[in-house]
């Protein structure tokens, strides 16, 4: 239970650039670890609030995180359903939270300032020692 207590504060935390809207359908599909009832959405807003404040993020930057976080929330969400269909351990779940942070993060470069992106590898490279960036 630790463990996905830290990958949903992980994943909260940490943030592919696009500039369209996010579809509101998909913010309101049910998120699936949590056992709360809370939504893509919730995730998504909780996560924007917590860069904000730790990245400083700019007016600018906003919408394109938002989006970043969007894609990799969706990501993830749909990879532990799949994880579930196939069977899944905490190596698989692992190895998925690996995948969709680092993924993030390569997205958030192309956003950030030097400093901004140095606060988020620092992070990424604390909570996420195996992963290759």
């Amino acid at each position: 239970m630790r463990f996905l207590s830290t990958l949903l504060i992980l994943l909260l935390t940490a943030s592919l650039p696009f500039a369209q809207t996010p579809d509101p359908a998909v913010e309101k599909q049910k998120f699936v670890l949590l056992n709360n009832g809370a939504t893509v959405g919730m995730v998504i807003k909780s996560v924007i609030k917590a860069d904000t404040k730790r990245l400083s993020l700019t007016e600018q930057q906003v919408p394109k995180a938002r989006q970043i976080i969007t894609d990799a929330t969706v990501k993830f969400n749909e990879g532990v359903r799949k994880l579930k269909a196939s069977g899944m351990n905490q190596k698989k779940l692992r190895g998925l939270a690996v995948d969709v942070e680092t993924g993030k993060l390569l997205a958030y470069k192309t956003i950030l300032t030097p400093q901004q992106y140095s606060i988020l590898l620092a992070q990424h490279k604390k909570l996420y020692p195996e992963s290759k960036v």
